[in-house]
Order: C-alpha cells, then structure tokens, then sequence
C-alpha cells in the first residue's frame, strides 16, 4: 500500500508560490513530517492547510507531499508528489449508467481513453472543463464522459534508451488519480446497469488511482 508524508521543507527568500500545494523549485532537505496518510487526498489537503495558515506569514516552513522510500529526482530517499497537475480525460459511457451531474464519476471509470487536448491546468479550471464537456455530452447524447485527473508531480519510475540512429527515448510511468469533485460529484445512478446488482455498483470513492506510461521519443542532445 502507498503511503504519503507531508514533510517540512524551508521557504527560499523571494519564493512566491503559485497555489497551496506548489513547491520551490530547489527544495532544501526536509526539517520535519508533520503527518502522514494511506491515500494522497488527505495528505493534500494537510499540507494546503498548513501552508494557508496565517502562521505562514511568520516563518518559512513549507509543507510538501512525498511517498517516503521511493526513489525521487531531487531526494533518492522520497518522491515528490506535489504540486498536482490536473487534466480532463474523457472515458467511455458505460451502459445504462445515468449521471445526475455534469461532475459525477462512474463507479466503474478505469482507464482514461483520451484527452480533451488541453495540457494540465489549475483546478477550478479543470473542474469548469468537466462540467462543460460533459454538459455537452448531456445535451447531446454523446458516447464519451469527461473527468478531472490529478497528476502527481514526479514519476514512479522513468527509463530512458538510445538507438544506433541517435534517438533518445524516455518512458515515464506517472501514477494519477481520477478525481471526484467535492462541490457537485457523485456516482450517478446505475439502477439500468447491467451489472447493477454487483459489488461496484455500490461503492463510494473521493479518487480512483491508476498508472499510465508516458513515452516521449527525440534525437540525443547529449550530455
């Protein structure tokens, strides 16, 4: 099971952070844990609100989400999983599964079958994404649902080979987490689902993780 820390890093003179949960840039080695948690979320959601703490204004501690023993880019012993970056996947609708809200996420959502064709953005923006898509799907009878991901910051393990041409190819698997909202998302309704009877029709869940392998193939530029 994965297990997340919120470590304390120091705040660098003139940093300014783009949201609550980003990360300076050359982080220092973390000073404390302040807690740790079974499910990404919730740790999350303890460093956002030690980091909007009024108490912030008054000393440079910084909190950070890592999964502890896991080999990282910046630490060797711990990989950094914030900042998240969120997109919009779409899945396919599954049969007789009805939505009561643009933001609601079926049970059985699995792997995302493509994307909306924007890159990561902020967080009420991705939201403000879903909804509309998946308003359109509603409006149209579409055959594709639309939800947010979350994109955790570094990869779990990233391999990189050379070719006699000289190509360069890199394959990073990214661990993300289908997300649902906690203003307006739910599981809808799987009453006319065939499968209606069975264990997934009744389960509840904030996020839904999964793996993906990103490949990015170019000439090597060197050293």
């Amino acid at each position: 099971m994965v297990r997340y820390l919120v470590s304390i890093v120091e705040r660098p003179d003139g940093w300014g952070p783009a949201a609550p949960d980003d990360v300076p840039p050359r982080p220092g080695e973390p000073v404390e844990s302040l807690g740790e948690a079974d499910a990404l979320f919730p740790a999350v959601r303890q460093a956002v609100d030690f980091n909007q703490s009024p108490d912030r204004q008054q000393d440079r501690r910084w909190a950070v989400v890592v999964e502890p023993g896991a080999r990282g880019r910046i630490w060797p012993y711990a990989r950094l999983c914030t900042p998240l970056a969120y997109k919009v996947a779409a899945v396919w609708w599954p049969t007789g599964w009805e939505p009561g809200s643009p933001l609601d996420v079926p049970n059985c959502v699995w792997q995302a079958e493509s994307g909306s064709g924007a890159g990561p953005m902020p967080y009420r923006r991705a939201v403000a994404t879903v909804r509309a898509l998946n308003r359109q799907s509603l409006d149209r009878a579409g055959t594709m649902w639309y939800v947010l991901v979350a994109v955790e910051h570094e990869p779990v393990s990233q391999t990189v080979a050379y070719d006699a041409s000289g190509t360069e190819t890199t394959v990073a698997v990214r661990r993300l987490h289908v997300v649902r909202p906690e203003s307006g998302g739910g599981k809808g309704d799987c009453t006319h689902c065939p499968a209606h009877s069975f264990d997934c029709a009744r389960e509840s869940w904030t996020s839904r993780e999964q793996t993906v392998a990103e490949t990015h193939t170019g000439p090597w530029e060197g050293p």
